[in-house]
Order: structure tokens, then sequence, then C-alpha cells
């Protein structure tokens, strides 16, 4: 079995990544753990990273940069893991959730360490389907099914999760959030006219299971599922080139 990394950004959070390295030992994942910060250190960051890692748990509080550093520079799904500070951990959950597309971070409610290794530990093992549960008419959910057509991916779609699948929820918050036993990347869904600071409290109250991406963001549910099927390496190339397209994009807004 591949290794997974346990990295944060600072030793205040200890409490937090012991108790993911407690559940993970108690699963019998191996792993390493390093505290290294994406301001402060970020050579060792990118040292760190040159490992073959299966998974990385990344935790920051505050602004929570760590996460999304090390999404931009891997090709392995990345748990995002806020810890508190201010606002209850509510910025950090934000900006840890809040990735651009094509760039997920999977987030866990603030300082859910135990949530983080249970999910670390059901994508060690390999997953040949997603599954999707939502509206095909909605548009989050029409992203995530061309992106993942991309990668030749066709999804099936489902009322109820499936056990050997990985399942993409798209929900509302007016919803009520059962907790599942499955792999789970939910994202949230919000109305036009509900899309206020205030919603953002909303978040934060349902996050307390499963796995997170941005309002909206069916891309990165769809990108994040790929890279969880990945762990033998056969979505590489289709990544790499994927990200490259990305930034050429961004380049080009220069000429």
């Amino acid at each position: 079995m591949k290794k997974a990394l346990i990295i944060f950004g600072s030793k205040t959070d200890e409490k937090v990544y012991n108790e993911i390295a407690k559940g993970l030992k108690k699963q019998k994942v191996d792993f390493d753990l390093r505290v290294s910060s994406a301001h402060k250190t970020p050579e060792d960051v990118d040292k760190t990273l040159q490992n073959d890692y299966a998974i990385v748990i990344a935790g920051a509080g505050l602004a929570a940069h760590l996460p999304g550093v090390v999404a931009a520079r891997t090709l392995r799904p990345v748990i995002g893991v806020p810890c508190e500070g201010n606002y209850q951990g509510l910025d950090a959950l934000l900006a840890i959730a809040q990735m651009p597309p094509g760039i997920p971070v999977l987030a866990v409610g603030v300082n859910k360490g135990n949530v983080a290794a249970e999910n670390c530990v059901k994508m060690m093992k390999k997953y040949e389907s997603v599954t999707i549960i939502g509206d095909k008419n909605n548009d989050a959910v029409k992203k995530a099914v061309e992106t993942l057509k991309k990668f030749q991916i066709v999804p099936n779609f489902n009322n109820r999760p499936d056990s050997n699948s990985i399942n993409a929820v798209f929900t509302y918050f007016d919803e009520p959030v059962e907790k599942k036993d499955e792999l789970v990347i939910y994202c949230p869904l919000l109305l036009e006219k509900d899309d206020n600071a205030e919603a953002s409290l909303n978040f934060l109250k349902h996050t307390s299971h499963g796995l997170w991406v941005g309002l909206n963001n069916g891309t990165n549910a769809a990108i994040a599922a790929v890279e969880i099927m990945n762990i033998d390496n056969e979505y590489e190339e289709q990544l790499i080139a994927y990200k490259k397209d990305m930034g050429k994009k961004v380049l080009d807004s220069n000429k």
C-alpha cells in the first residue's frame, strides 16, 4: 500500500494532525508527518512533495493557503483540514474549499481530523467509476459530466451512493445532509439570489462530515474524482495535460 502524507502549517495545529495520525495508524495506513509552511518554508513544501504519496492531507488555519499550494503541485487527491483560528475557522474553511476550477482541495469541517483520516482510508482502494447524485439539468452537474468525459469517464446517475464508486453529491443547504458510509464528494449548490456572505455560515454548519468542494464547483468535484482514481497512475498523463492546458490559457491572457 502506498503512503499518505500529513502536512500541516504549524505545530499549533498538533492536536488536529495527531488525531489524523492516530486514525491512520489504527487502520494500518503508512504515512509521513511533516510540519511545513506555504509561506515560511515554501522550498521545504516543494521538497516534501517530491516523494510519491498516494494521498495528501494538508491543514492550516487563518488564510490556510497550504492545502491549495499542495494541490497546485501534485496530481494526487488533497484533503484539506481547516484549523480553528478566527471566525470559528470559517476563514480557513472557505480558503481551502473555494479553490479555482481544475485545482480541487477536498475540504473537511473545521478541526475534523477524524473525518480526514476516515476518507483517506477510503481513498486507498482502487475505484473505477463515478456516481453522480443530482439533477442532470443543473449547471454544476453538467460541468462535472463534461469534465469527466475529457478523461473518457462516463458517470452513472443514481439517487443513492454506491460503495464501489466515487460518489459526487450535489446538494442545496436547505436539504438535510445525512452522513454516509461511502466515499462522497459534496458539491454545495446555491441559487444566484441566495449568494450572499451570510450563506457561508451554512457551509460551516453542514461540513461536519464528508468531503467538500467549493460552491457550484462541479469541475472540482470531477477532477478530485479523477485524482482519486489515479491511485495506480492510470490517469497520470491526462491529468498532466489537463493542468498544462489550464496554465497555457492563463499565460495566453498576456498576449
